[in-house]
């Protein structure tokens, strides 16, 4: 009886590992906080593709579409990770002024060419 018990120990470990939910990469469920300047993607492009904000400010995107996407900067700024279809969301609080070119790393330019976006950062 005693060895039945613990055979069955990493049996249950490995059940429990492998249940409960998974929340999907790149969306954290909640509303854009207030304030920010809302991208929608959709239809393999950014809705609008170029939006000025403020220091200070933040732009959430959020994933309306039916395929997995991502906001990714060209220089490295930052990288969403996957978005995933309808409703995955991401949100940048920008605190340096500057131009920030971005597309989606799924779908890079070079296949699908008028998937990118500018953010533009002003004083």
């Amino acid at each position: 009886m005693r060895l039945a018990q613990l055979l069955a120990l990493p049996a249950l470990a490995l059940v429990a590992a492998c249940s409960g939910s998974a929340t999907p990469t790149g969306s954290n469920g909640s509303p854009p906080p207030p304030g920010a300047t809302l991208v929608s993607i959709q239809d393999f492009t950014f809705s609008p593709a170029s939006v000025t904000i403020k220091v200070g400010q933040t732009v959430s995107w959020t994933n309306h579409g039916p395929s997995n996407h991502t906001t990714t900067s060209d220089a490295g700024a930052w990288d969403s990770a996957t978005l995933s279809a309808s409703g995955g969301t991401f949100s940048k609080t920008f605190n340096t002024a500057g131009t920030y070119p971005y597309h989606c790393k799924i779908h890079p330019p070079a296949t699908y060419p008028g998937f990118t976006g500018t953010i533009t950062v002003t004083q």
